[in-house]
């Protein structure tokens, strides 16, 4: 079944090459990756005509044994080298054109995918330039659903790509080729492109298609188009919110390949919807294909902070079943955290729905079974590698513009002094003293000091969605004059002591406060909070502590 895949207007990237090999010319064009030995190398021309960004025979290969025709293909693998420090990379072998004389210019070219054994997909986009690679359009995905290409091996399938009429006798195109992992963990899957042409098709007979839409704010969608567009696109009715309430007033033509979308019942920050375009047609009638879009708006620009992180239990560099990062709301009012992302580090990918009240508590982990069976906390899984045990790793938030360059918070940790030491492979957390305090200096982070358990042989050190121990003083030889029973509790829970106490409080495992308690301790009703794990917080002196106990 052909895909028909569109190719679209500009957007500035800033990268330039030097055109050493010039451009292809003479059409119809086809290009079968046969005849020439690939040119290794970091931003060359691997073949006539031909530039990629990482041709190495890893990211960028020459496949000689999965090919469509012949005897080789064109592989494109967007993985990470060992060594480096992205979180992700973007792999593109890209085609220089002139068009001169041309109209109705398509490309035609067969995709395949070669598994990893992975749930990690890949995601292919096309883009196009019309100044010679000065500046590039908006990404078109490329697949068998949104997310691209799922992580399996699939035989080669042809996808017909009709460029946009931007790119209709110009001498200075090029075609992109982009390839990028998706979320999950481990390697994506390996994409193969063989047999890649371009025509003349005598009349326009493909459809539009549209981009990811951009959302300007809660009012306000714009949706690039991959070519200019008729009145059907203004149709309201058009234009449809699955299963949610936000609706479309009005619909402004911005270009005759964008429009805007003004709601007149906004959605909310935070929330996910599904948006699904349908009937909407060129100029000369051809309808795209009913589309659904997935989109999330979240422009949170402070307050949240990374407040605890654990990225090596022991044994030092093995297994670290238990690594997670802790993040906290340090304002009054509730933060939406659905759609931001955390990065660097880690990739969690886009964020859960889930409102973190004030002085609460989040916690994602790279072992998330592991972490909440061992800690009892709910914790949400990240997708990416775990953290680093022996190199400086950064760690930052960002909202749903994460082009923006806007951090919500961010931090850099080494291993060792002046970072505290005990959380390298010894068995410690690391906990940030005081959440108001700058959590990119070492001199604010500390050991933490709250035994919670033993991990297949080793004591551990953490209080992850709970109140930092480095917050209190931490003398514990009173710990163990103080008992907490029944537990598991059912209505009333007792503190029995030896020593006065002076406050109490009690945490879900979300990291929620929803009990304080100032007096009473002996007889403590909680008959009123759902079943779970718990987490109380025992004050007495100059100091405190932490208990753990299962509400039946």
């Amino acid at each position: 079944m052909k895909q028909f895949i569109l190719i679209t207007t500009l957007i500035f990237l800033g990268s330039f090459y030097f055109k050493a090999f010039g451009q292809v010319n003479q059409f119809p064009y086809l290009e079968s990756f046969e005849n020439e030995t690939f040119t290794e190398g970091t931003n060359v021309y691997f073949i006539t005509n031909w530039f990629g960004n990482f041709v190495d025979g890893i990211r960028i290969f020459n496949e000689n044994v999965n090919v469509k025709s012949g005897t080789h293909a064109l592989g494109l693998w967007p993985i990470v080298e060992e060594g480096e420090d992205e979180e992700e990379v973007e792999v593109f072998a890209q085609v220089d054109l002139d068009l001169t004389g041309l109209e109705n210019v398509v490309s035609s070219f067969w995709v395949a995918t070669v598994a990893t054994g992975a749930m990690k997909h890949v995601k292919l986009y096309m883009m196009m330039s019309i100044d010679g690679g000065l500046t590039f359009g908006p990404r078109f995905i490329m697949g068998t659903d949104h997310r691209g290409f799922g992580n399996m091996n699939t035989p080669y399938k042809e996808f017909i790509f009709a460029l946009h009429p931007d790119a209709f006798d110009n001498p200075n195109v090029v075609l992109r080729f982009l390839a990028k992992a998706g979320a999950k963990s481990g390697y994506p899957a390996k994409i193969l492109i063989d047999d890649v042409s371009f025509y003349a098709a005598p009349e326009d007979i493909f459809p539009p298609l549209a981009v990811d839409p951009s959302i300007a704010n809660v009012n306000q969608i714009d949706i690039q188009f991959s070519e200019p567009v008729g009145e059907s696109a203004l149709n309201p009715a058009n234009y449809t919110f699955l299963n949610a309430s936000p609706l479309v007033g009005y619909i402004e033509l911005i270009k005759s390949d964008l429009i805007r979308l003004n709601l007149s019942v906004p959605i909310q920050i935070g929330k996910y919807y599904d948006l699904l375009l349908s009937n909407i047609s060129d100029l000369v009638g051809n309808t795209m294909l009913t589309t659904t879009f997935t989109i999330i708006h979240n422009p949170l620009t402070e307050g949240l902070v990374i407040s605890e992180i654990m990225y090596d239990e022991p044994p030092i560099g093995q297994n670290d079943n238990l690594e997670f990062i802790e993040i906290y709301n340090v304002t009054d009012e509730p933060i939406e955290l659905g759609g931001l992302m955390i990065k660097g580090g880690i990739t969690s990918g886009k964020l859960p729905e889930y409102t973190l009240q004030s002085d609460s508590y989040w916690v994602t982990a790279k072992n998330a079974l592991a972490v909440s069976g061992f800690f009892g906390v709910y914790a949400y899984q990240w997708h990416g590698a775990n953290l680093s045990n022996d190199e400086p790793e950064t760690i930052f938030i960002v909202n749903t513009n994460h082009h923006s360059g806007v951090k919500i918070d961010s931090l850099t940790y080494r291993t060792g002094a002046p970072w505290p030491e005990g959380a390298a492979g010894l068995g410690y957390s690391m906990e940030l003293i005081d959440p108001l305090a700058d959590n990119s200096d070492p001199s604010n982070w500390k050991n933490s000091s709250n035994f919670f358990g033993i991990y297949n042989g080793y004591d551990i050190y953490a209080t992850p969605g709970a109140p930092n121990s480095t917050l209190g003083n931490d003398d514990y030889l009173f710990k163990k004059a103080i008992r907490l029973y029944p537990n598991p509790v059912s209505d009333h829970l007792t503190i029995d002591s030896d020593i006065q106490l002076k406050k109490v409080e009690i945490y879900s495992m979300f990291g929620k406060k929803v009990k304080d308690i100032n007096s009473g301790f002996r007889s403590i009703s909680i008959h009123t909070l759902s079943q779970g794990m718990y987490i109380v917080k025992i004050y007495f002196g100059n100091s405190f502590m932490y208990k753990k106990i299962i509400k039946d």
